[in-house]
């Protein structure tokens, strides 16, 4: 079942978040506590939207966006989304990302964005869920 998130949710979802992305695929050491504290940083946003995915009380998966406004439309940001490993490939994360793009049809919002990696299985998911690439963007890094 998906729902709202709420903040005492964001202790599980920090350790789903763990255990998404470990350091031998993504290069960061993410424990339940540095992801918990990472997930926060958005949940304190003024215009967050979250919703977890759970069964029998248990929080399976979460999404993390961000309403925001892109010039003269209003747009939503995913910025993150976790699924057990356990439990990835049946459907969980599409039902979370079903539930932001209801959010951005419901409220009339122009789309919805997110950043991946080309090099992680995530690309061709989100493409199987109807992404784009954008054209005439690049992402650009400095240390």
């Amino acid at each position: 079942m998906i729902r709202k998130m709420k903040k005492e949710d964001l202790q599980k979802c920090g350790e789903i978040y763990a255990k998404a992305f470990p350091i031998e695929h993504w290069g960061i050491d993410w424990d339940p506590d540095n992801a918990r504290e990472y997930l926060s940083d958005y949940y304190e946003q003024k215009k967050f939207v979250g919703y977890v995915y759970e069964e029998d009380d248990v929080i399976i998966g979460c999404i993390f966006a961000l309403s925001k406004i892109s010039g003269s439309k209003k747009e939503i940001y995913i910025n993150e989304m976790a699924v057990l490993p356990e439990r990835q490939g049946q459907g969980i994360g599409t039902q979370l990302l079903k539930s932001i793009l209801d959010y951005s049809k419901g409220e009339g919002l122009a789309g919805v964005v997110l950043y991946t990696s080309d090099y992680a299985p995530a690309f061709k998911f989100y493409e199987k869920n109807g992404f784009k690439l954008s054209q005439g963007t690049i992402c650009m890094y400095c240390e």
